[in-house]
């Protein structure tokens, strides 16, 4: 009995350690497979980031499905768009804006009564993939490739163990003295981050706001290239702007 009243909370910590473990592993393959989804929306939406941010959020949508109903589904989805909106960054690493002021031309749509700066998209095979940009060092093939990179924040919720992960990935604290087991730092009106040395700019989390709500999230990234499928638009890239952190 005093043996296992000692190793307990160990063991109990260690296989709360393996569920949220597992947990980060299922979240890392949903976003990788949400960022895929979000570069093919942008790919047939002129590189629009309205678009692949719906197409990020859909693809999350299955982290937070706690019904099998249609109910279910649209909480999921709406709990998907928050985050997407909130707690992710999309950044566009191509094309560059350097291949977007080799190869963007206006064109005109008389259906919309609009004129837009886009990098061409059609016949691309019969286009001179030997000339390179001036200013990009790469062909139009290239710059029609769209490849995206999503800073994604996951709400650990296995207790105690996200609290625990949260704190070790930015190094808040001292374990034991002041530190993971306590409500520190004692100067939270001084440091409400808790002074972190590896602070995330978009999961960091105050930790009162952590404690009292229990929300200590873990950033996850992932990245996607596909070939565009309608002209790349340089207005579209920052139709829906990024969200700047706490």
């Amino acid at each position: 009995m005093a043996e296992f009243i000692i190793i307990a909370p160990a063991l109990l910590f260690v296989c709360f350690g393996i569920v949220q473990f597992v947990l980060l592993y299922q979240a890392k393959s949903t976003l990788d497979v949400a960022v895929m989804e979000a570069a093919r929306e942008g790919a047939v939406n002129n590189g629009s980031m309205k678009a692949m941010r719906a197409g990020l959020a859909r693809g999350l949508a299955p982290i937070y499905a706690r019904q099998a109903n249609a109910d279910g589904v649209a909480a999921a989805l709406a709990s998907a768009q928050t985050d997407a909106a909130n707690f992710s960054g999309i950044t566009v690493l191509n094309p560059t804006q350097a291949a977007i002021q080799d190869y963007a031309r206006p064109r005109y749509y008389a259906d919309q009564a609009a004129t837009y700066m886009e990098i061409p998209n059609d016949s691309l095979m019969y286009r001179d993939s030997s000339a390179s940009g001036a200013t990009s060092g790469m062909n139009i093939q290239d710059a029609n490739l769209l490849k995206i990179h999503v800073h994604y924040c996951y709400e650990m919720y296995v207790p105690l163990v996200n609290k625990v992960i949260y704190y070790v990935t930015n190094v808040i604290g001292v374990i034991g003295t002041g530190g993971l087991l306590t409500r520190e730092p004692p100067n939270t009106d001084q440091y409400p981050y808790g002074q972190p040395k590896n602070g995330d700019y978009l999961c960091k989390v105050k930790l009162v706001d952590g404690i009292a709500t229990g929300r200590w999230p873990i950033s996850l990234d992932s990245e996607a290239m596909v070939r565009m499928q309608s002209p790349l638009r340089a207005s579209a890239l920052n139709d829906s702007p990024n969200p700047t952190g706490n």
